[in-house]
Order: C-alpha cells, then sequence, then structure tokens
C-alpha cells in the first residue's frame, strides 16, 4: 500500500507513458456521454458524442496514425506528445488528443482523428461547410 503522494506519482508516470496517455484518452471519450453536462441532452445530441470503437479498435487506430504521420498531428504536421499538461497550457499543449473530424458524427473509426490539444481546441465545432465556406473567401479574395 503506497502514500497519496507516491501513489500519485506513480499514476502520473504512467499517465506520461505512450500506453497509458492514451488509455486515458480512451476512457475519457468513452465515457464523456454519462458526464454532467450531457445529462439533458437528446439521444440522438448524445450520439454525436459516443465512442464507438473498442479499446483495442482505437489502439489500432493510433498504431495507423503513426504509421501515416508519426508523432505529428494529422491536420498541422506539428509534432505531438504523450504527455499530461497543466490546465493553463491545455489550449496551446502540443500533447495528443483525439478528436472528431465530423462533429456531428461520434467517435467511429472512420471519424476519429488524431490532432494536438492546441488543434483540438481551435477545430471545436467547425463544419465542413465552414472550412469550404472560408476557403472560397480566400479564394476569391485571392488570399
Amino acid at each position: 500500500m503506497q502514500c497519496k503522494k507516491c501513489e500519485s506519482a506513480a499514476t502520473s508516470k504512467y499517465s506520461n507513458t505512450e500506453k497509458g496517455f492514451l488509455i486515458r484518452l480512451y476512457l475519457r471519450i468513452n465515457s464523456r456521454t454519462k458526464h454532467q453536462r450531457f445529462k439533458g441532452l437528446s439521444e440522438k445530441e448524445k450520439d454525436k458524442h459516443r465512442c464507438y470503437v473498442t479499446r483495442e479498435e482505437f489502439f489500432n487506430l493510433w498504431e495507423e496514425h503513426k504509421l501515416k504521420y508519426g508523432y505529428k498531428c494529422a491536420l498541422t504536421e506539428e509534432i505531438i506528445v504523450h504527455k499530461t499538461t497543466t490546465k493553463e497550457l491545455t489550449n496551446k499543449s502540443n500533447s495528443i488528443s483525439v478528436d472528431r473530424l465530423n462533429p456531428e458524427i461520434g467517435y467511429t473509426k472512420e471519424n476519429i482523428i488524431f490532432v494536438s490539444n492546441k488543434v483540438n481546441n481551435m477545430k471545436n465545432a467547425v463544419t465542413k461547410e465552414l472550412c469550404v465556406a472560408i476557403v472560397k473567401a480566400h479564394e476569391e479574395r485571392g488570399l
């Protein structure tokens, strides 16, 4: 039996390993619809946030990501790491984050994308239609 300080240090050390970090990511997306902020949503709305992959499938998706991108964000190609961050640094962090490419669909094999926390927070709920509109506006102005 460890003291709380030693147990916390051991947990933190494991959470900063690739496997430990990814398990925490998976557990977070797998349990998110049980969170208080989802209590009042309809089942249809909850479906947009549900995880539809097993832990094994999730790890396979990460391995596929590494083969294609290495340890880089799928959208920006910035290096991403498996290190936990403080709450103050989360929005600016290059820690690995899992997101939905299409925010209207839950966490499926086709919809999961690995990006940095920074990109995930910037992307938030951007839709494909909005992205197309932004590109169109850039093209119209010659930017």
